[in-house]
């Protein structure tokens, strides 16, 4: 393996796991949150049923503004669970930490974007796709409704591609954001251990 890989590896390795948790929790909670209040402000009939249940697993949350809220709070604390649990695992001595100072990964968020809104956009697509195939019976509660979400999206040639653009672009949002929250608690971890 050559200098710079290990290099890499190395420093991914120490990647600070409260990093990695703020901005999961940070991700999930936003993402709960603007989800429901997006329904709230759409209104309709049966506004928020299927994100409604929810409520199984957190108890108290509703397609409410206080639910919303509650709802970013259960988001979060997952997220940051996920986050730390998922996460490489930091120096434990003092010197290891003032060693790997500013050699902290920073994610790319151009990269996370096209990432994950290629993965969604084509996700999506294909599973359309896959339902026309099939002759679009039976889509599950998730994609018929999904129209609530991404406007204009349908089970149809045309709604798969507009599916795809929807996909794409929440996608790229969600890879903006992890980049921007992941690498700024790097930056704020990187301070206080500077800091002593």
């Amino acid at each position: 393996m050559s200098p710079a890989h290990e290099t890499l590896r190395t420093t991914i390795y120490r990647a600070s796991a409260r990093a990695w948790g703020i901005a999961t929790g940070l991700v999930l909670g936003l993402g709960l949150l603007v989800a429901t209040w997006w329904l709230l402000l759409r209104g309709g009939e049966n506004a928020g049923a299927h994100l409604g249940r929810l409520t199984h697993i957190f108890p108290g949350y509703d397609v409410s503004w206080t639910g919303g809220l509650l709802g970013f709070l259960y988001a979060f604390v997952v997220g940051y669970a996920l986050g730390r649990l998922l996460a490489p695992r930091a120096p434990i001595s003092r010197a290891e930490r003032e060693a790997e100072l500013d050699k902290h990964v920073r994610l790319n968020a151009r990269s996370w974007s096209l990432a994950l809104g290629s993965l969604l956009g084509v996700g999506l697509f294909a599973v359309t796709a896959a339902l026309l195939l099939r002759g679009g019976e039976r889509p599950g509660d998730l994609l018929e409704h999904i129209d609530t979400f991404f406007p204009g999206y349908a089970i149809t040639w045309t709604g798969a591609l507009v599916g795809a653009a929807w996909g794409f672009a929440t996608g790229w949002l969600a890879g903006q954001l992890l980049a921007l929250v992941y690498n700024r608690a790097v930056a704020s971890a990187e301070a206080k251990v500077a800091r002593g």
